[in-house]
């Protein structure tokens, strides 16, 4: 089957959405949400599609991010906005939209959202009405992101109860803390890795079991 529509889904850091919808790319100051894996001021990969946006003008594109760098500010023409809208449609859950999405879906589907997914679902359902896929493509598929345990305190706030760990999720919780102190300095954590890697090969070999976690600590 093909795919009709494909949906960018944002929460209050909008730069995605902001742009399909006005065709402005403007940096603004991220905020802290709870979704904290979407919250970005740019994209990292968006100035892949514009490549392709601006017909694999090389040039063009590096002038435009050369003053995005000093600006913070980057648009598109009339044209190249209706090609995006073509491409893509865009929605922004905000910190309400999400706890009400993660609500609601535990309430009617007996489903736990976690906050990142609830973006994609909220988007759908914002869009749903204007796009007018129910005839087309009644089926959408949103890509669920991470496992709600992940972010125990938001999903509890929006459902009253924390979100069921996995089991090996749950070991862990209550599990010692391990790490090592190194020298600020990559050769420093290149030899501890080396010297580790080595001394449980050693031990492997040996028929002993062991299990190792690693932390970079920085003076």
């Amino acid at each position: 089957a093909s795919v009709l529509h494909l949906i960018v889904a944002t929460n209050s850091n909008d730069i995605l959405h902001r742009f399909f919808t006005s065709g402005n790319y403007d940096k603004h100051p991220v905020q802290a949400t709870c979704s904290p894996s979407m919250d970005i001021g740019i994209s990292s990969n968006f100035e892949r599609y514009l490549f392709y946006l601006f017909n694999e003008d090389a040039k063009r594109l590096a002038e435009a991010m050369e003053n995005f760098k000093k600006t913070g500010k980057l648009s598109v023409t009339k044209p190249e906005l209706e090609r995006a809208r073509a491409d893509f449609g865009s929605g922004c859950a905000n910190e309400k939209a999400i706890q009400d999405t993660v609500r609601s879906w535990d309430k009617e589907y007996n489903y736990c959202l976690d906050p990142h997914t609830a973006c994609g679902v909220y988007a759908v359902n914002e869009l749903r009405g204007s796009l007018k896929w129910e005839k087309e493509a009644p089926n959408m598929v949103v890509l669920g992101t991470a496992h709600p345990a992940k972010f125990g305190d938001c999903v509890k706030e929006a459902i009253g109860r924390f979100p069921e760990m996995p089991p090996a999720l749950g070991a862990c919780q209550n599990a010692p803390t391990r790490f090592e102190v190194l020298e600020n300095s990559s050769q420093s954590v290149r030899e501890h890795m080396e010297n580790t890697v080595a001394r449980r090969e050693k031990q492997a070999n040996e028929g002993v079991c062991v299990c190792f976690g690693i932390r970079k600590m920085f003076g």
